[in-house]
């Protein structure tokens, strides 16, 4: 069993274990594994992730769970399946529509990370949209088509909109899905938001005297 295996098989466990309370215990040897059955679906999965790297594992698993909740339980060869695949989809779908005040949680998540982000790379805050790697594409936009940052939590930047109309259609939808191609709706939301924008105008200002003191 390879690490990817073994972090397939135990997130799955935890997954599908945590979404309907129930206790559970991680698998820690895999001894004889190979032979099980079980073992044909996560050597799919460990091919599917390897090749899609920018998938979010934990949310994959959740996915059919939140579309589907009167379903006990899915094992690794539904998730195996074309099935799980546009599950995932479509959740991802859901979740970029749904309000900004509901993705409050992702947002902090995403504030965390880039505030890592700007620290290792010595960067200011208002520099982060600029930043770029050696590629056609600035940081931000890969942080957002990996799942390393959830769109909203992008809202306070000034230059936003203008970065995106810069980008060609197709390269935008590629990278931004329905938050490049519907940016303006998503503004309008997030203005209009009751919980995120005060919380997200007050954690840029707390962001920015955090990430310059420790870029000195």
């Amino acid at each position: 069993m390879t690490n990817l295996e073994t972090r397939i098989y135990n997130t799955h466990l935890i997954v599908s274990r945590t979404l309907k309370n129930k206790p559970f215990k991680i698998k820690k040897s895999f001894e004889g594994f190979e032979e099980d059955p079980k073992y044909f679906s996560v050597k799919r999965l460990s091919t599917f992730f390897t090749r899609y790297p920018d998938i979010d594992m934990e949310l994959y698993f959740k996915a059919p769970y939140k579309l589907y909740p009167d379903v006990a339980y899915f094992d690794l060869n539904y998730f195996a399946s074309p099935r799980a695949i546009k599950s995932y989809t479509i959740y991802k779908q859901l979740l970029t529509k749904s309000s900004p005040d509901s993705q409050y949680d992702e947002v902090k998540e995403s504030l965390l990370f880039i505030c890592k982000f700007c620290v290792q790379n010595k960067i200011q805050l208002h520099d982060y949209l600029e930043h770029s790697e050696n590629s056609s594409e600035n940081s931000w936009v890969y942080h957002i088509k990996k799942n390393l940052i959830n769109p909203y939590s992008i809202m306070e930047f000034d230059n936003v909109s203008s970065y995106i109309n810069k980008m060609p259609e197709d390269t935008r939808e590629l990278f931004l899905g329905d938050f490049g191609k519907n940016f303006l709706d998503y503004r309008q939301k997030y203005i209009n938001s009751d919980k995120l924008r005060p919380f997200l105008t007050k954690a840029f200002i707390k962001l920015k005297l955090f990430i310059d003191k420790n870029i000195q």
